[in-house]
Parts: structure tokens; C-alpha cells; sequence
């Protein structure tokens, strides 16, 4: 079995791979998790035991709660957003068109003011009681980390991410590990 960019063990697993980004955003849009529910799928490869699947139930101190899962065994290159509240709903579903632009062999210097848009057909739909439109995706802008961190360092400011952004994503993952393992939900 060939799981790409996976290697054995926590360190290199989906999780690890694609859970960070995750929580990350969740954290940010949602706010500090109090609880995690964790499951892994977890195959054997050549090089050892690793998971290449995961969904996390994270319940956050606000009183919501998300869904997070990735897989790398349904060999499918798409991701999905889906935001449900109140009164409507939110639903994105395409790939990571700077991803997809990368390994074609693009970079965002060859010509940044075009860099990082989704086609209009990858657009989300935003549905209310009323009303469904498309919204545009913002741009990609992957390098802006790179260029924020290379300011913070020089002038020694915040970085675009803070040590306690990323402890907070670890205890997630953290949480999440032992919620796999010992099947049952972890406070954070």
C-alpha cells in the first residue's frame, strides 16, 4: 500500500500531516477546544504501522462543536468545507488549487497578482432560508507566512503564528492521540 508524503508512526502519519492545519483553523474560527473524540485508521505499510485516516469530534468552550477528517485510502484528491449554523449553510468542495500549482511546477513569483484563485465552479455556496449565491474564494497566499515570519524576524515583532497558537494545536493533537488509543473522548 503507497500512502503519500506518510511515514511510520505518530510523526509521520495523516494526522500529523494534515491534522495541525485543521485544528489550527478551527481554533482560530472557533475558539479554544475543551474535548476531543478521536479515530484513526490505521494500516500496515513497508516501513511500519501508521494512520492514514483520521475524524476528529472537537467540542470547543463556545458551545459548538466541528468534524474534522482526513484519508489518504480513499485515493481521492478533494477537500470539502461545510459550515452548518442558524441560519444557513456554507459548503465548499474542490482541491488546493495552490497545491495543485506547486506540483505542476509553478511558483507564486511567476506571477503573483494571478497566483492562488479558485474558478468560479470551485466557489462555495452559501445557503439561507432565502437565498443560495457562490462566494468567491479569497486568494491563496501560502507565501504570505513565509514573508510575515521573515518581517517578524528581522524587526522582531509577532509571528504570523505565536508559540501559544501552537501549543494549542499540539494539545489537540495530543488529546487526539490518546483518544485514538485509548478510545475514549480526552479533555484538553
Amino acid at each position: 500500500m503507497i500512502l503519500p508524503r506518510s511515514r511510520p508512526g505518530r510523526p509521520g502519519g495523516c494526522c500529523e500531516i494534515w491534522a495541525s492545519h485543521l485544528v489550527d483553523q478551527m481554533l482560530h474560527l472557533l475558539g479554544p477546544v475543551t474535548t476531543v473524540s478521536a479515530y484513526w485508521d490505521m494500516v500496515e505499510t513497508a516501513d511500519g504501522r501508521t494512520d492514514a485516516g483520521f475524524v476528529l469530534n472537537l467540542q470547543h468552550n463556545t458551545g459548538v462543536h466541528c468534524h474534522l477528517s482526513a484519508s489518504k485510502l480513499n485515493r481521492q484528491i478533494v477537500r470539502e468545507f461545510r459550515a452548518y449554523g442558524e441560519n444557513g449553510s456554507y459548503v465548499s468542495s474542490g482541491t488546493d488549487v495552490q497545491t495543485q500549482a506547486i506540483l505542476a511546477g509553478m511558483r507564486p513569483t511567476d506571477d503573483l497578482d494571478a497566483w492562488g484563485f479558485e474558478e468560479p465552479s470551485l466557489w462555495g455556496a452559501l445557503r439561507t432560508r432565502n437565498d443560495e449565491e457562490r462566494v468567491p474564494s479569497e486568494q491563496g497566499r501560502y507565501h504570505k507566512f513565509y514573508e510575515d515570519f521573515a518581517l517578524a524576524a528581522a524587526n522582531s515583532t509577532k509571528p504570523p503564528v505565536t508559540a501559544e497558537e501552537t501549543a494549542a494545536t499540539l494539545a489537540v493533537l495530543d488529546a487526539a492521540w490518546v483518544s485514538a488509543l485509548e478510545g475514549r473522548t480526552v479533555h484538553v
